[in-house]
């Protein structure tokens, strides 16, 4: 079982007059405190209060939603929905009814081109992030924009987790949900690697200034050692993360007061921090991760053949002159998966996200291959709250006021909508 105690970074907070790097301090984890949680399952009912739902095929245009890639809730319990085929942000009512919208496919102020995600301020301020430019977009309560802030340098693309989001004083901050990996025009000509760097990673804040992004780490993770390099072309690699199947992911999410609680290793050990980065607890469960055994590797990479082979057989056919690039682009992935090389084993957490009070939700692996198994609530004081059995629930898509959250759901006509439901006071 992985689990690393390791030397962390303390960053001094920077005023966004300042320049990217930031002051660091070393500190330790030596004097978190470590709190062993039961081992014994304590069951929770997933039978939600149901708010409302919207979303629907013969529905008002508003809610005719084509791929709702973001949802976020603000101080009064408003609902924003950001679909990316439609290139708008609408919000909705705490009684679920239409407020308004905004955005429209463009390259002008207040349009976009394929937004990718969504963070909303509890006063109302809306933040999309569209990754072909490289910019956040910041509306005020009423969807009129506030200014366009850019990721410095000018990147040629940036890989942006989820994101949280909270207020420090006047200025906006998001906290994103893993790696924020960079891609320079200078890596893709070098072979430089994006994401893992060494034995650590970065755990950061993103800080809207006026016109460019500010990063500032918060701590650093451990991360897994790096695997062979895939996806090699024209003498130029890139690698997001380790590498390796099944190494354990970054999960981040923020706490209220601007502390983060996250989990970078194979073990149950959830850290919290408080808003300059001390480690101040190391929540643990004595749960252990599933080793990975040869039948495991070799069925995992049968699994992945048969996924490309699927991938492959239902793309659309293409144009003789690019056809020959594809087969060679098709084998090179098969010829990754041949190699794969693998962590030595399954993590237990699969997903973290923090509800709006500050409650941590982890998603626990089954076991392989059955995928997500139960989903445990606790409290960043340390307290265990209980879990939600294996297949009951999901994390909900994002957390309100008053125990509100939101889940994206799909019928079989691959219709999506999104039912808002009020989590009980245990969970809060």
């Amino acid at each position: 079982m992985t689990i690393v105690r390791h030397p962390l970074k303390r960053p001094q907070l920077a005023s966004l007059a300042v320049v990217l790097s930031v002051c660091l301090i070393g500190t330790t984890t030596a004097h978190a405190q470590e709190l062993a949680l039961t081992g014994q399952d304590r069951w929770l009912d997933p039978d939600f209060e149901e708010v409302y739902r919207v979303g629907s095929f013969g529905g008002a245009d508003w809610e005719q939603f084509g791929n709702i890639i973001g949802l976020g809730f603000d101080g009064v319990g408003n609902l924003h929905v950001l679909d990316q085929q439609a290139d708008r942000v609408t919000i909705v009512a705490p009684d679920g009814g239409y407020l308004r919208d905004f955005g429209r496919k463009g390259e002008g102020p207040g349009e976009f081109r394929t937004p990718t995600r969504l963070a909303v301020m509890a006063n109302g301020h809306v933040v999309v992030f569209e990754s072909i430019r490289n910019a956040f977009h910041i509306f005020d309560w009423n969807g009129g924009l506030k200014r366009t802030v850019r990721i410095p340098d000018n990147p040629l693309a940036t890989v942006l987790p989820e994101l949280d989001s909270h207020l420090d004083g006047d200025v906006m901050v998001l906290i994103p949900n893993g790696v924020v990996a960079i891609i320079s025009r200078a890596m893709m000509g070098t072979g430089g690697q994006a994401g893992a760097d060494g034995a650590t990673r970065r755990v950061e804040r993103l800080v809207l200034g006026e016109e460019e992004v500010v990063l500032e780490e918060i701590t650093t993770a451990w991360a897994p050692p790096p695997g062979v390099p895939h996806g090699q072309a024209a003498h130029t690699t890139v690698t997001i993360g380790s590498g390796l199947a099944f190494a354990p992911l970054l999960y981040v999410g923020a706490l209220p007061g601007g502390g983060v609680a996250f989990s970078d290793s194979s073990a149950y050990a959830i850290k919290i921090t408080d808003s300059d980065g001390t480690i101040q607890r190391i929540l643990t469960r004595p749960l252990q991760p599933e080793p990975v055994t040869d039948r495991i590797r070799e069925e995992e990479r049968a699994r992945r053949l048969e996924e490309l082979e699927r991938e492959a057989e239902s793309a659309d056919p293409l144009p003789e002159r690019f056809a020959a690039m594809a087969a060679r682009a098709l084998e090179t992935r098969r010829n990754d998966i041949e190699a794969l090389q693998f962590f030595n084993e399954i993590p237990i957490v699969r997903d973290l996200q923090t509800g709006w009070r500050g409650t941590i939700w982890i998603q626990r692996a089954g076991d392989y291959p059955d995928g997500d198994g139960p989903i445990d609530v606790l409290a960043a004081d340390g307290r265990y709250l209980g879990s939600f059995p294996q297949g009951t629930t999901t994390i909900p898509a994002a957390f309100g006021p008053d125990g509100l959250v939101a889940f994206i759901e799909t019928n079989e006509l691959d219709v999506e909508s999104v039912v808002v439901r009020r989590l009980p006071l245990a969970v809060r």
